[in-house]
C-alpha cells in the first residue's frame, strides 16, 4: 500500500466522490422508475399516508391498501408521513390507482433471459405522475429521496466500519463503500418507498458502533465514560432498528451478546458485573424505544413480532423444504445484485456475470489471504479473542440474518436478495478484504469500472426499456388510411410480424400501427394477440393494454398514431413444423384481424434417413408407412410420409397425392391436396429439415378384394405436372414412388 493510500485528505476526497456517484445513481433511479413499480411500494406509501391522515398507527384491521405493512414497525412510515403531510394535495386513495389487470409480477423460474418486458407494470401511469411532479407524485418522490439519504448514511457507516477494522488501510474501506455504491440493487431499493433502507442503515450503524466498542475494550481508545457512552449509543441505534423492521430484534440479541463478551474481555476485575452492565447499557435504551411495540403487537396479534400477519396475507403459513429453498436461490442470489420492478424486470445476463465474477475474485482472494495466515508462525489461541475478532462479529451477524431469513422462507415467500441488506456491511467488508489480498492492486480498481457500468446500464437502458411507451408516429396518415376499425376502439392502420422463424416456447414479435378512432369509448380496451397452429389450434395468447401494458388507448392524444410492438409466446408443446397464423382483436370484440404468419420449427429436427426417392429438386421421400396392410372396402387407412429437404424447393404450390392401384391406370382410391395439409407450405422448407406428414386414404365401398400397390408423388398445382421422381439415380416413368408395402383388400 502506498503512502497516498494513507493520506487523510485524499481518502476524504475519494469518499466524497463515491458518495456523489451514489447520490446521482439513486436519484436517477428514483426519477426513472415509475411510481409503485418496486416491491410493495404502494403498500408502504399507503401505510405512511394513513399515519399522515389519521394521526395514529395503523393495524391490519384498518383495511385499505396497506396489506401486511400495517403490522410493520412505524419509524420509517412516521418519517414518511411527515413528508407527505408537508405536500399539498398529496391525498391518494386506492381508487386513484389504475391496476394493470394483466400484470405479470411473478417471473417464473426457467424463463428465458430474453423474456420481453410485457405487462411488467403493476399499474398504469397517467398524466398525474408526469413531470413537473405535484400532489401525491411529488410526495412519493420526496419519500424516495428520504430513502436515498438513508442509503447515504449506510455508506458512511460502511466506510466508518472499514476504518474501525483497518485503521491503517483506508483504501479497503473505500473499496467496500464503492462496491455497495455501485451495486444496482442497492441504488434501486434506496430509490423506493420502503422500510428496507431504514433497517439497512441502522444495522450498518450498529455494527460500526460494535466495532468501535471493540476498539475501546481492546485499549485502542481508552476512557470509561467514552466506553459507557458507546454502549448507550449502541442501544439507541438498536432501538431505532427495532422501530424500523423485525430484524431489529435480531440486532438486539446479537449486539447484547457481543457487548457482554466485549465487556468481559475488557475487564480486569468484576467481569460478570461489567458484562451485565454492558448488556444493560444496550438493552435499556433499545427496549425503552422499541419495547412498547412488542407489547402492542402482542396485544393486537398475539405475537410480539407480528410475523403471523405476513403469513396471513400470503395465504397462511406454507410447508416448504430446504430443497425448495435451494431451488429458490436461483432468484435470491441474482436479486442481491440486480433485479428490478416487482422481481420481473431482469437485466441482461452479463450484468449478473460481472457481479458473479467480482464475488469469485473476492472469494479467491480471501482464500489466498487465509492460506497466507495459516503459513504464519502460530501464536497462542485465545478462544475469546477469536470469538470477538471483527471477522467473527461480522460473519456471525450475517449467519444470524441468514438463519432468520431461512426460517421465514420456510413459512412464506421471501426469495429476494434485498432481505439480506441488513447484513450488507459484512458482505461488503468481506469482499473488499478478499479483493485486497490479490498481489496486484489494479485488480481492486478493475472491478469497480464494470460494477459501475452495470448500475449505469440498468438505469439508462434496462428500466427505461421495460416501461417505455410506444412512440407516436410522425406524419400520421389521413383519417381515411385504415386497414380495420374496431367498433369501440382504435383502428389498425398496418401490422407486420418481426420474427420470421421461431420455435415452440419462443416469443413472436409483431408491430401493429394503431390510430385513435373517434368511436373509441372511455374504457381502455385490451389487445389480444393470438397465434394459431395446425388445425387452427391456438398455440399462444397475449392479452395486454396497448404499449405492452403501459399505454392504454384512453391516454393517447386525439387522433394519435402509435407503433405498438407486442410479442406472444408460443406454447412449449406446440406442434411443429407449421406456418402459424397471428391475429389481433380487442377485448369485447369477436372479430379478429389477420396480421400475418410465422414459420414455427421444432427445437430439433429428427435424424436423416437413407432416402427412398427424390421428388423434384431438393425433396427426398425417406419413409412411406401404411397404418395397416389389410383393410376392407369403405375403411380408411393412414399413410405416413417422411420428407427430407436437401435444398429449398422454391416458390410454387405443390400438392401431394397418394394413389391406390396400377400407376398407369386411373387410381382406384386417391387422396391429394396441399403438402402438409397446407399448414407448412413447401415454400417455407429449408435445407436440413426432416418431418412427417400423415395422409388419410379412404377405400371405395365397391373395391374388389385383392392386393394393390400404393403410390406417392408430388405435382405442381398450377400446371398439373408431376414432379420428377428419381430412385437410385433413375427416373420413374410415371413419376410416382411405389411403397414397399402393398395393401390387401379383403
Amino acid at each position: 500500500m502506498s503512502r497516498a493510500d494513507l493520506d487523510p485528505t485524499r481518502s476524504r476526497r475519494l469518499l466524497a466522490a463515491i458518495l456523489a456517484v451514489y447520490l446521482l445513481l439513486a436519484l436517477g433511479y428514483g426519477a426513472i422508475v415509475p411510481l409503485f413499480e418496486t416491491p410493495d411500494e404502494h403498500l408502504h406509501y399507503f401505510t405512511a399516508a394513513f399515519i399522515a391522515r389519521e394521526g395514529r398507527l395503523p393495524t391490519t384491521a384498518d383495511g385499505g391498501l396497506m396489506g401486511q405493512e400495517a403490522a410493520q414497525p412505524p419509524l420509517y412510515y412516521t418519517l414518511a408521513a411527515l413528508v407527505i403531510r408537508a405536500v399539498p394535495d398529496s391525498t391518494l386513495t386506492p381508487a386513484g390507482l389504475w391496476p394493470n389487470p394483466m400484470a405479470d409480477a411473478a417471473d417464473p423460474r426457467g424463463e428465458s433471459l430474453a423474456r420481453p418486458p410485457i405487462n411488467v407494470n403493476l399499474f398504469v401511469h397517467g398524466p398525474a405522475e408526469a413531470w413537473p411532479w405535484g400532489g401525491y407524485a411529488l410526495a412519493v418522490h420526496l419519500v424516495r429521496i428520504m430513502s436515498t439519504i438513508m442509503g447515504l448514511g449506510t455508506l458512511l457507516c460502511l466506510y466508518g466500519a472499514g476504518r474501525a477494522v483497518w485503521p491503517e488501510a483506508p483504501s479497503r474501506a473505500l473499496l467496500a463503500t464503492a462496491l455497495v455504491a455501485c451495486l444496482p440493487q442497492f441504488a434501486f431499493i434506496h430509490a423506493a418507498v420502503s422500510n428496507d433502507p431504514a433497517i439497512t442503515l441502522f444495522s450498518a450503524a450498529a455494527l460500526w458502533q460494535l466495532l468501535r466498542i471493540r476498539n475501546y475494550e481492546s485499549g485502542i481508545r481508552a476512557g470509561e465514560r467514552a466506553r459507557r457512552v458507546a454502549y448507550g449509543a449502541l442501544g439507541v441505534i438498536v432501538g431505532l432498528a427495532m422501530l424500523s423492521k423485525a430484524a431489529g430484534l435480531l440486532l438486539l440479541v446479537w449486539c447484547g451478546a457481543a457487548a457482554a463478551l466485549l465487556a468481559w474481555r475488557g475487564a480486569t476485575s468484576r467481569r460478570g458485573m461489567r458484562a451485565l452492565g454492558a448488556v444493560a447499557l444496550v438493552a435499556i435504551p433499545a427496549l425503552a424505544m422499541g419495547g412498547w411495540l412488542l407489547a402492542r403487537n402482542q396485544a393486537l396479534y398475539g405475537d410480539p413480532t407480528a410475523a403471523g400477519q405476513f403469513f396471513l396475507f400470503a395465504g397462511g403459513p406454507r410447508v416448504y423444504t430446504l430443497r425448495q429453498v435451494w431451488h429458490d436461490m436461483s432468484r435470491v442470489w441474482p436479486s442481491l445484485f440486480a433485479w428490478f420492478g416487482w422481481m420481473n424486470v431482469r437485466p441482461p445476463a452479463w450484468v449478473w456475470s460481472v457481479w458473479n465474477l467480482i464475488a469469485i475474485v473476492a472469494v479467491a482472494g480471501a482464500a489466498i489471504g487465509l492460506a497466507a495466515r495459516v503459513r504464519r508462525p502460530r501464536t497462542r489461541f485465545v478462544p475469546l479473542d477469536a470469538l470477538l475478532h471483527p471477522a467473527t462479529l461480522l460473519t456471525g451477524w450475517f449467519l444470524l440474518v441468514t438463519a432468520a431469513w431461512l426460517q421465514f422462507m420456510l413459512r412464506t415467500p421471501a426469495d429476494q436478495g434485498r432481505l439480506f441488506f441488513p447484513a450488507l456491511l459484512p458482505l461488503a467488508l468481506g469482499a473488499a478484504w478478499g479483493l485486497s489480498r490479490w498481489p496486484r492492486p489494479w485488480i481492486q480498481l478493475a472491478v469497480l469500472g464494470p460494477a459501475l457500468v452495470t448500475t449505469v446500464y440498468s438505469l439508462a437502458v434496462v428500466i427505461p426499456t421495460a416501461y417505455a411507451r410506444p412512440p407516436l408516429v410522425a406524419g400520421a396518415p389521413s383519417p381515411g388510411v385504415i386497414a380495420f376499425a374496431f367498433p369501440d376502439g382504435p383502428a389498425v392502420v398496418d401490422a407486420g410480424i418481426d420474427t420470421p422463424v421461431v420455435r415452440p416456447g419462443d416469443w413472436v414479435w409483431t408491430t401493429i400501427r394503431w390510430r385513435d378512432h373517434p368511436a373509441t369509448t372511455g374504457v381502455a380496451p385490451l389487445v389480444q394477440l393470438e397465434a394459431f397452429g395446425r388445425a387452427f389450434h391456438r398455440i399462444g395468447t397475449l392479452t395486454s393494454y396497448h404499449g405492452r401494458g403501459n399505454y392504454p388507448a384512453t391516454l393517447w392524444p386525439a387522433m394519435a398514431v402509435i407503433d405498438d410492438r407486442l410479442a406472444v409466446r408460443l406454447d412449449a408443446d406446440a406442434v411443429a413444423p407449421v406456418e402459424a397464423r397471428l391475429t389481433v382483436r380487442l377485448s369485447g370484440d369477436d372479430e379478429r384481424i389477420d396480421i400475418g404468419t410465422v414459420k414455427v420449427v421444432p427445437r430439433e429436427w429428427p435424424g436423416r434417413m437413407p432416402p427412398l426417392a427424390t421428388l423434384g429438386d431438393g425433396v427426398e421421400l425417406a419413409a412411406v408407412d401404411l397404418s395397416t396392410t389389410t383393410a376392407a372396402p369403405g375403411e380408411t387407412l393412414t399413410v405416413r410420409l417422411r420428407w427430407q429437404v436437401t435444398a429449398p424447393p422454391g416458390p410454387g404450390l405443390r400438392h401431394v397425392f397418394v394413389h391406390l392401384g396400377d400407376p398407369t391406370q386411373p387410381p382406384l382410391a386417391q387422396t391429394d391436396g396441399p403438402v402438409m395439409g397446407g399448414e407448412y407450405p413447401m415454400a417455407l422448407w429449408a435445407t436440413g429439415e426432416v418431418f412427417d406428414e400423415t395422409i388419410a386414404l379412404t377405400l371405395p365401398d365397391d373395391l374388389p378384394p385383392g392386393d394393390y400397390p400404393v403410390h406417392v408423388g408430388l405435382y405442381d398445382y398450377d400446371s398439373g405436372a408431376r414432379l420428377p421422381v428419381t430412385v437410385g439415380g433413375e427416373r420413374r416413368p410415371t413419376d410416382v414412388f411405389t411403397a414397399n408395402q402393398s395393401l390387401t383388400v379383403r
